[in-house]
């Protein structure tokens, strides 16, 4: 784990699996750490900089919203779906975070709203298999009971509950020394 000089925290592989990792055993962690490496390698998560820093340079992650991807990704493998149904998904959702500044994750990490991500599987026609995936982000904020949400004309989606999902890594182990961090910037950066 690094931290730049405003505090925020960016991270190695070995970071993110500690933070996903159902399974802390060592044997969990190490299953853990190669489907995340897999991502890294196949381009689902996007690295902070150039994929290739050189020789003993670790890749960097910006934690968000890395943690909160890696962890839908890994909730989502468990349903068997693979790198290139998970691929549309990982985009939409850094997506996401540039367009909206990643609001839906935000609501579900800080408990503001019941957060639901909905993945809706593409299949092809004629072998039924399933060949991608659509993404619908969705919250209750403000919602009446007339709002639609969940989108009904698939023949097959998950709905994963994210305030679960950021319930199961939260708090983050080095939260307490980022806001440490991030505090001591902002006094830093008004004197």
């Amino acid at each position: 784990m690094f931290f730049d000089s405003s505090g925020d925290v960016f991270l190695t592989i070995k970071d993110i699996t500690q933070a996903v990792a159902p399974d802390k055993s060592v044997d969990g962690l190490n299953r853990t750490l190669r489907q995340v490496r897999h991502w890294t390698q196949s381009d689902l998560l996007r690295p902070r900089e150039q994929k290739n820093p050189g020789k003993g340079s670790p890749r960097l992650y910006a934690q968000d919203p890395t943690i909160m991807i890696s962890a839908i990704l890994l909730e989502l493998n468990r349903y068997g779906a693979t790198v290139d149904i998970l691929r549309p998904v990982a985009d939409a959702l850094y997506t996401d975070e540039e367009e909206t500044g990643g609001d839906v994750l935000w609501m579900a990490e800080n408990d503001e709203a019941n957060a639901y991500l909905q993945v809706v599987w593409i299949e092809d026609e004629q072998t039924r298999k399933f060949t991608g995936a659509e993404i619908n982000l969705f919250h209750d904020h403000g919602r009446t009971a007339e709002d639609e949400d969940l989108w009904t004309d698939p023949t097959s989606s998950v709905v994963l509950n994210l305030n679960k999902i950021a319930q199961r890594i939260h708090p983050l182990p080095w939260a307490q020394e980022a806001h440490d961090r991030h505090m001591k910037y902002i006094l830093n950066a008004h004197d």
